[in-house]
């Protein structure tokens, strides 16, 4: 159980470390590349949370499975980035941009299923 509270504790530090650090003060516009390494953890701490809940559960998850997660939750966070960017009147980055963050989440998905796999 101490290992869903940490990873939903990282990942709600993440969130608010985003919202309420980053996009208040600019940061990724200023910072072009912070988006890279803050959707790298994004994707470990989702990969982290499903691991910790099969572990609970004393269920083995695969990889797909773990994968399939975090699509589902990259999906919502793209969906809320260009929400925000229609109702800020931003322009939007484009497919390039999109792709990329899946794949950077992707690596930390990866990552944390390769480390954290017991």
């Amino acid at each position: 159980m101490k290992h869903i509270v940490s990873s939903l504790l990282y990942l709600v530090v993440l969130l608010c470390l985003s919202v309420f650090v980053f996009d208040r003060t600019n940061l990724y516009y200023e910072i072009p590349w912070l988006d890279i390494p803050m959707h790298v953890m994004g994707g470990f701490g989702i990969a982290s949370l499903a691991l910790s809940v099969s572990h609970y559960k004393n269920k083995n998850i695969s990889l797909s499975v773990v994968i399939a997660i975090y699509v589902c939750v990259a999906i919502g966070w793209e969906l809320y980035e260009l929400s925000g960017d229609i109702i800020n009147n931003s322009p939007w980055n484009g497919w390039s941009d999109t792709i990329s963050d899946f794949i950077n989440g992707m690596i930390g998905a990866y990552s944390a299923y390769y480390l954290l796999k017991k």
